[in-house]
């Protein structure tokens, strides 16, 4: 399975080659879908109700392009799953479909992989090389544990907090890899007077599920978020940062709380005050000095990026006339390194994950073209048909059941490929239940942060179980309580929070 959000390093994952059984199968469910399943007849309707009339259109080729497309849909789910094919490869394969089958006009294909999100995505990985290349991740790490003092728990409070927040900023990838140096001495000094494994895999767990709980706090904190951004674009809706931030902090600030409770009874640690570890880091640190000119100015610039990104869609559109998007303001703190002479092309080419890149440019060509060929559209359909008996087609109860569906799937794959795969889906289900795109697109991009249950989950898993500190069943051990918190905090968030404080209209179509 794949790992998550800003979502591989240039190793790793990407480093995988073609795995030929999952690939025959995925092949042959495109084929069984595409030519040798008959067409259903809601799918000819569909491609009446949204083609008939138009001039030149052969609303049977429409309802073929809609077949196809969940065929793509459903092959892309089963590489997305089982990493049988480099997730580049699968990037580009979405785009050959719509091109071999007519479905999109060669001069049309490449647009539907540009979008804003594309440009953020590259733009924050740029920004976090940086950040790295002059060790400002370990001076924010360090600053962290000084502020929470010696006590064990409160240094689980530090690091969830202090992973949270910069993920909902910078990959967290970055975050996760700043910390575990940290963790790892924090329980190796300890260890060496009092046996402490427990203390080891509380850390660990806890930089691994802080950068789980802070993705969701802004549109920053992950690719997903970006693509979701772009998904309601699309429908004429637009999210300034400052909106999903007051919906989204909720999920965050509850979490924390949450997990600082649940985390030292799960993995109850040996010891209770860290002050020698602690002491002995500290003058580590102090080794190093205080922070150069370099060092402040690549902060200073990261500062005003973050700024930017605050106020794109308010004082950056009153002064220029429009918005730079999270993309434009991203790529501009990356050419400003440059243009300073901070970085180089050549750190970038080295340091930032060009798959990754293409990876959701496909995403972004996936979801374009499901929703142009009406085929996000039948599936919203055929979903609403199931869950209206049940009363969850409409309002708080489908902005539930979306995030409990996102939840699940981004336990199976990742978060950008959920997004990418239903987002679509889930936004014209909204649609169609007069439910609003709002709080059914940000609470499925939320739930996307709980891959709480595989090593592989995310990125930040990955990092921490390759420290050697915990194994795979701890993952499962905390899910078993996490999992369902998390879950129960969504429901609360939508229902109370965003329509009950927020005053959100879960009817309407804005905020």
């Amino acid at each position: 399975m794949p790992e998550k959000d800003n979502e591989q390093s240039s190793s790793g994952g990407f480093a995988k080659t073609t795995d030929f059984k999952w690939l025959g199968i995925g092949l042959a469910i495109f084929a069984l879908i595409a030519f040798i399943m008959p067409m259903p007849d809601s799918m000819v309707l569909k491609a009446e109700e949204l083609f008939k009339g138009q001039a030149g259109v052969d609303v049977a080729m429409k309802a073929m392009h809609i077949k196809i497309i969940i065929a793509l849909l459903s092959t892309c789910v089963i590489f997305f799953a089982t990493e049988a094919v480099p997730m580049p490869a699968v990037a580009l394969l979405i785009g050959l479909v719509q091109l071999l089958f007519g479905i999109t006009d060669s001069r049309n294909i490449v647009g539907t992989y540009a979008h804003d999100a594309v440009w953020f995505i590259a733009g924050s990985l740029a920004l976090g090389a940086t950040l790295v290349k002059y060790g400002l991740d370990k001076r924010v790490g360090m600053l962290v544990i000084n502020l929470a003092g010696t006590k064990t728990r409160m240094i689980v409070i530090g690091i969830l907090l202090g992973t949270a927040i910069p993920t909902a900023f910078v990959g967290e990838h970055a975050v996760a890899a700043m910390y575990v140096p940290i963790a790892m001495a924090l329980y190796t000094l300890t260890n060496k007077s009092t046996p402490a494994p427990r203390l080891g895999t509380l850390l660990m767990v806890t930089i691994a599920v802080g950068c789980m709980i802070g993705g969701p706090m802004s549109p920053t904190g992950g690719a997903r978020n970006a693509l979701m951004i772009g998904f309601l674009a699309d429908y004429g809706i637009e999210v300034s940062f400052m909106q999903w931030v007051s919906m989204g902090i909720f999920y965050t600030a509850c979490m924390s709380v949450v997990m600082a409770f649940i985390l030292p009874l799960l993995f109850k640690p040996e010891v209770s005050d860290l002050s020698e570890a602690v002491g002995l880091l500290k003058k580590d640190l102090e080794k190093h000095g205080a922070m150069t000119g370099k060092q402040k100015l690549v902060a200073l610039i990261m500062l005003a990026v973050v700024v930017l990104w605050i106020v794109d869609k308010s004082v950056t559109r009153d002064i220029l006339g429009f918005s730079l998007g999270l993309g434009g303001v991203a790529i501009s703190g990356a050419v400003v390194y440059m243009l300073l002479g901070l970085t180089s092309w050549k750190d970038y080419e080295d340091k930032v994950s060009w798959g990754v890149i293409v990876l959701y440019a496909g995403c972004i060509s996936l979801g374009s073209v499901f929703k142009a060929t009406g085929a996000s559209s039948w599936f919203a359909d055929q979903i609403m048909s199931l869950v209206a008996p049940l009363g969850l087609d409409s309002g708080v109860g489908l902005v539930i059941l979306v995030g409990v569906i996102g939840a699940i799937l981004t336990n199976l794959m990742s978060a950008g490929a959920t997004v990418a795969v239903i987002g679509p889906v889930v936004l014209d289900m909204a649609v169609t239940a007069n439910t609003n795109p709002i709080l059914v697109g940000v609470g499925l991009a939320i739930a996307t942060s709980m891959a709480y249950w595989l090593v592989i989950g995310t990125p930040a898993s990955s990092i921490v179980y390759a420290s050697g500190m915990l194994e795979s069943k701890d993952f499962i051990r905390m899910a078993t309580v996490g999992w369902p918190a998390a879950l129960i905090v969504l429901a609360i968030m939508v229902a109370v929070y965003w329509v009950g404080i927020l005053g959100i209209n879960p009817l309407g179509s804005g905020f």
